[in-house]
């Protein structure tokens, strides 16, 4: 049997190369090696955007504009990221599959995983089409009623997969127990599946080690363990128990990594740091190797002291992506979450480290207030970190998402993402969200010209001549400063424009931020609001 293991193109209004490395793929090939002849096709990675033939999602228009110039940009047009349908179709005819596995991961982009089924039985009616990864787990029967897709994998794949694939090579039906089937007009359901064994490593042989790079370096990501002891009720993923994969396999992966010329290491844990002594016998297993880590999904600071950051630094983190979601204690206790003391502990540590940091926190949950937002970015401005703001969206599958929406959920598939803005909050309507998020950029542009110049002076002083700037990006930044207000060079009429703002946030944030500093990202270059 000849398998095609795919990871779909997407549409989106952006798409971030680091993170498309689709390591789940890996893990079933691995799985099945020894039953087939694997052969991946990564029909996302490395292919520039290009104009989507397919509408975004509705009420964007006036938000993200190709023909407007601005220093604090948020995205231009909607694009499609990956192999075109028609080279996806040639190289399938090409490979001659008898299956063809499709990693189908968020809600919002099922529609990319199905037309690849789709795709699939067009070429060949007889290539047998499976489908696994968040959106089947949750919603397998929605996916398994279209009539590409043969069976569909719940959970944590690897068992069922080999199950099914050995089935088929037996010349067997495939109708078995834990896959999803159609059995008449019947669909049978199978129970989401946990690894009990945890010793696998990825076939990493199945990539191009060059194709996939942080900056220079070549990388790869890893998961250390499984599932979350949290269940925020903003996430999205099936609430599965936290498990830890032996330390034996994971130094035995590290070589692995090192032998295919890796020198990056991002981790995908849901939970990195859900076990700090595990954590810090992990964290030895990388001391020495030269591999550079991070941890994009977030780390979370409870339970993380100056000793375990030591570690952290000698195993190789420069760069710190902590996941915060808001400064507000009452709001992360209502989010099943822990508060920002861990997180102010460890901030003057911090301060003087030679780490690189940045917070992330989310913009628009349901329990939140923009003024929450303006607090949490005035409170994070004048440290030396990166501001790295998230809009909430509703993830299929979280609780906010059952209460909210429940099963009526196909009519918003296309804005069940970030860059859609959808208003789930009342409070946050597309302005309000648009304008915080243009505050931030604000702020983190602030940083970046502190870090390439000491500017040891208050910002009043920039309102006449912009130290440096080009004009466009010194009007656009007088505007902002002298008059409260954002906006942006039409490129068509040849002249400012007003962008779409709550210009009431706008100055309600200068009122809260007069008097207060910026800090540098990488500097303690600093200066203070003062108009």
């Amino acid at each position: 049997m000849k398998i095609l293991l795919i990871q779909p193109p997407l549409e989106d209004f952006y798409d971030t190369s680091i993170r498309t490395y689709p390591l789940g793929l890996l893990y079933l090939g691995a799985a099945v090696r020894d039953l087939s002849d694997v052969v991946l096709v990564d029909a996302r990675t490395g292919f520039k955007g290009r104009p989507s033939k397919g509408e975004p999602p509705a009420g964007l228009e006036d938000y993200y504009r190709a023909d407007r110039i601005t220093p604090f940009s948020l995205f231009q047009k909607y694009r499609y990221f990956g192999m075109t349908r028609e080279a996806l179709a040639y190289k399938i005819a090409g490979e001659k599959p008898d299956m063809v596995a499709i990693s189908s991961l968020f809600a919002t982009f099922s529609v990319e995983a199905i037309e690849v089924a789709r795709i699939a039985k067009v070429v060949d009616p007889r290539i047998i089409t499976v489908i696994g990864g968040i959106h089947p787990t949750l919603f397998p029967r929605d996916v398994l009623s279209h009539p590409s897709v043969d069976f569909v994998i719940r959970g944590e794949g690897e068992t069922p997969f080999r199950n099914l694939v050995k089935r088929l090579v037996e010349g067997e039906d495939g109708r078995i127990a834990g896959v999803c089937y159609k059995d008449d007009e019947t669909m049978r359901i199978g129970p989401i599946n946990l690894e009990t064994e945890m010793d696998m490593l990825p076939d990493r042989s199945l990539l191009r080690p060059e194709k996939y790079r942080i900056g220079r370096r070549k990388y790869g990501t890893m998961i250390t363990s499984r599932g979350c002891p949290n269940h925020c009720s903003f996430c999205g993923k099936p609430a599965i128990p936290y498990r830890r994969r032996p330390l034996p396999r994971i130094e035995a992966e590290i070589i692995d990594c090192l032998d295919y010329g890796i020198q990056a290491i991002d981790f995908q844990d849901d939970m990195l740091t859900g076990d700090i002594p595990f954590f810090r016998d992990l964290l030895g297993l990388f001391a020495g190797r030269g591999l550079t880590l991070s941890a994009m999904n977030g780390i979370y600071t409870k339970g993380i002291d100056e000793d375990t950051l030591d570690l952290m630094y000698e195993a190789g983190f420069r760069r710190l992506n902590f996941s915060l979601v808001d400064a507000s204690e009452s709001l992360l206790s209502s989010q099943n979450r822990a508060g920002i003391a861990p997180f102010v502990r460890l901030l003057p540590y911090l301060e003087t480290s030679p780490f690189l940091v940045e917070v992330h926190f989310i913009v628009g949950l349901p329990s939140q207030t923009p003024a929450q937002v303006l607090e949490t970015i005035l409170f994070l401005m004048d440290k030396r970190l990166l501001l790295g703001p998230s809009i909430f969206y509703l993830a299929p599958g979280s609780p906010i998402f059952k209460r909210t929406i429940g099963e009526e959920w196909r009519p918003l598939l296309k804005s069940l993402r970030s860059s859609a803005m959808l208003p789930v909050n009342p409070l946050f309507q597309r302005r309000t969200t648009f304008t915080l998020m243009k505050l931030v950029r604000f702020v983190n542009y602030i940083k970046g010209l502190l870090d390439r110049q000491e500017l040891s002076c208050r910002i009043s002083a920039w309102i006449e001549n912009a130290p440096g700037r080009e004009a466009v990006e010194a009007e656009v930044l007088r505007a902002l400063l002298s008059q409260k207000r954002f906006v942006w060079y039409d490129t068509v009429c040849g002249g400012m424009m007003d962008e779409p703002q709550d210009l009431d946030l706008v100055h309600l944030f200068f009122a809260m931020a007069r008097g207060k500093k910026v800090k540098g990202f990488r500097t303690h270059n600093e200066l203070v609001i003062d108009v």
